[in-house]
C-alpha cells in the first residue's frame, strides 16, 4: 500500500517562483494543488504537470475557504504579499492549515505577527520568510548565536547578482513608499534606506559594498529566532540601485516614479536555466558581544531562485511530517540551523 501523502496548496503557482517550486514538487512526489487567480493558466500549467488545480479570487472569502478543503498546508508564492498574506492566513486559521510564505519585507511579517494569538488558537502555525529572502540568513543568524551565546548586535547582509523577476522588481518598487526598520534594545525602530553603508566580506562572494536595506524581514525574525538587541541589515547591489534607494523620496511620483514602474513592466518573467546555473548567493552575518569580541560567516548557496525551491520545501516537508510550533513561527524555529548544512549546493564557512 502507498503511503498517504498529505495534499498542500501552492498559490501564486503560475508565477515565475510558483512555477519552478510546483516542478520540484511534482518531481519530488508530492501531493501538491496549485492554486492562483487565473483558471486558463493554472489548468495548462497543472496539465504539464499533471497535478490537480483549484483556481480562486482572493476576494471571495467563501472561494477561498472552499479552496483549502482537505488542505494541511498554504505556500503562499504570490506577491506583492501585501494583497495576499493576511488574507490567506487568516483562511488558514479559519480552515485548520499551515501558512507558509516567501516574503522578505518586514511589513508582511509585521502584519502576520499580529496575528499570533488567533494562530495559537486555531493551532495553526504562520512562518513567513520560508524562501531565499529570510530563510537562510534566520538560520545563519541562528548559528552565530550559537557560536557567540553572548552576542549583544547582529549584522546581516546578502548578496544575490542583478537578475531578478518582475514579481521581484515590483515589490522592490512597493517598498520604495514605506519607512523600513532596524532592530535596537529589542525594538523594531525606523530607519531609512541606505543611509548607512559598509565593506562586507562575503568569503568566496569577494568583498561587496552594501547599504543598510531596511525592509527586510530578516531583522524581525532573527530578534524572534535570538533574541539579540540590536540587528540592522544589508544589501550589496549595482551602483544604480544604491542611487534609487539614497534618493528613494525622488522616485515617490512624477516622471522618475513612471521611469521605475515602466522599467518594472518591462522586466523579465524571471532568469532563465543557464543563468541561474551559474550565478551564485551569498548571506554574511556578524555577531559582537559587549566587550566587542567579533564572530563572522558565510552562507554561499545557489541562485536565489534555485535556493527558494530548497528553503521553502524544506519548509513543507518538516510541517508535513511532524508536529511544528502554533502561532506565528520564525524558519529558524522550525528548522533550526539544519539547511545551512544539509541543503544541497549550500556551504556554511566561519570565517576568522
Amino acid at each position: 500500500m502507498a503511503a498517504f501523502k498529505p495534499s498542500w496548496l501552492l498559490y501564486g503557482a503560475t508565477g515565475y517562483t510558483g512555477r519552478l517550486i510546483a516542478a520540484e514538487a511534482k518531481r519530488r512526489g508530492h501531493n501538491v494543488i496549485l492554486a492562483g487567480r487565473d483558471a486558463g493558466s493554472l489548468k495548462t500549467l497543472a496539465q504539464s504537470l499533471e497535478l490537480n488545480f483549484r483556481p480562486f479570487d482572493m476576494a471571495a472569502r467563501d472561494a477561498i475557504d472552499r479552496a483549502l478543503t482537505g488542505i494541511r498546508l498554504v505556500l503562499n508564492c504570490a506577491g506583492p504579499f501585501s494583497l495576499t498574506a493576511s488574507t490567506l492566513a487568516q483562511a488558514c486559521m479559519r480552515t485548520g492549515a499551515h501558512y507558509l510564505d516567501i516574503a522578505g519585507e518586514v511589513a508582511d511579517h509585521r502584519s502576520l505577527q499580529r496575528l499570533d494569538d488567533r494562530a495559537k488558537e486555531a493551532g495553526v502555525m504562520l512562518l513567513p520568510g520560508a524562501g531565499f529572502g529570510i530563510l537562510p540568513s534566520d538560520c545563519l543568524a541562528l548559528h552565530l548565536k550559537q557560536r557567540q551565546p553572548n552576542a549583544v548586535s547582529l549584522t546581516l547582509a546578502f548578496s544575490a547578482g542583478a537578475s531578478a523577476s518582475a514579481g521581484t522588481m515590483a515589490t522592490f518598487l512597493e517598498s520604495l513608499g514605506q519607512s523600513g526598520v532596524v532592530r535596537k534594545s529589542g525594538q523594531l525602530v525606523n530607519a531609512e534606506a541606505a543611509s548607512e553603508s559598509r565593506s562586507i566580506d562575503f568569503g568566496p562572494g569577494k568583498v561587496q559594498r552594501a547599504v543598510l536595506f531596511p525592509w527586510r524581514a530578516d531583522v524581525l525574525s532573527a530578534g524572534v529566532s535570538t533574541d539579540i538587541p540590536h540587528i540592522s541589515s544589508y544589501a550589496a547591489m549595482p551602483m544604480a540601485l544604491r542611487f534609487v534607494l539614497k534618493n528613494r523620496k525622488m522616485f515617490s511620483g512624477g516622471f522618475l516614479r513612471k521611469l521605475l514602474e515602466d522599467h518594472v513592466a518591462k522586466a523579465p518573467d524571471g532568469p532563465k536555466p543557464n543563468e541561474r546555473a551559474k550565478r551564485k548567493s551569498y548571506l554574511f552575518g556578524e555577531v559582537v558581544n559587549e566587550v566587542g569580541a567579533k564572530m563572522r560567516s558565510v552562507v554561499e548557496g545557489p541562485d536565489p531562485y534555485d535556493f527558494t525551491v530548497l528553503t521553502a520545501l524544506a519548509c513543507v516537508e518538516r510541517s508535513l511530517s511532524a508536529n511544528v510550533p502554533d502561532g506565528f513561527a520564525t524558519p529558524a524555529q522550525l528548522l533550526g540551523t539544519a539547511p545551512l548544512r544539509a541543503l544541497p549546493g549550500v556551504k556554511l564557512i566561519d570565517l576568522a
